[in-house]
């Protein structure tokens, strides 16, 4: 699935405390814009997974990033990533001040966060499900534990941050790496009245 499709499906912007998650879109030089989905753990960095495959050429090249509820994020390629590349922000102070801010905001605001603290987490009796991969493999995993709003998954191979996966039969997205495993959104959380420990995903 290429970025465009998995911008369609996926669940964005998403916000933890360490990280905001935002479709975008992103020029390197004097290239073409490219949609993308940029992860910013602060105002000083800028995550980026596209479709649009880096070169050591880029490294130091100018990007501009347009961030979905941020706005421009100017700066430079750092370095390269499996899925995409890194930006070093290079803005003003005051352009600092600003992003840092709207970033404060998303943590605290974007899909319920203060709601999200306090839903129930559980560890359902049906642990075994498969993560289906943007590109059709599927990867056995096991749920470590299960709200529902999203879920926390054990598994060997770790899908981008930012894919559109599915869940045995649930559309998520990944939104964090964990040590053992991943982090996953739900597109569609779990009602009150069908969430429970007896719950197959």
């Amino acid at each position: 699935m290429g970025i465009r499709a998995m911008l369609a499906f996926g669940e964005l912007p998403w916000a933890n405390q360490e990280r905001v998650t935002a479709a975008g879109r992103c020029t390197i030089g004097d290239g073409e814009e490219f949609a993308c989905v940029v992860n910013m753990p602060d105002s000083e960095t800028a995550e980026v997974t596209c479709d649009y495959l880096p070169s050591d050429e880029d490294i130091g090249q100018e990007v501009i990033c347009y961030v979905d509820g941020i706005g421009p994020v100017a700066g430079s390629v750092r370095e390269l990533t499996d899925s995409g590349f890194v930006i070093g922000v290079e803005v003003n102070a005051e352009r600092h001040a600003r992003i840092e801010a709207r970033l404060t905001w998303m943590r605290a605001h974007v899909q319920g966060l203060a709601d999200r603290r306090t839903n129930t987490r559980i560890v359902p009796k049906h642990r075994r499900t498969t993560v289906k991969c943007p590109d059709g493999r599927l990867i056995d995993a096991e749920i470590a534990d299960l709200s529902m709003s999203g879920a926390g998954l054990v598994l060997a191979e770790k899908p981008n941050v930012g894919a559109v996966v599915t869940v045995g039969k649930r559309f998520a997205t990944v939104i964090r790496h964990k040590d053992d495993g991943i982090g996953v959104a739900f597109r569609l959380p779990f009602s009150a009245e069908t969430f429970n420990e007896h719950v197959v995903l």
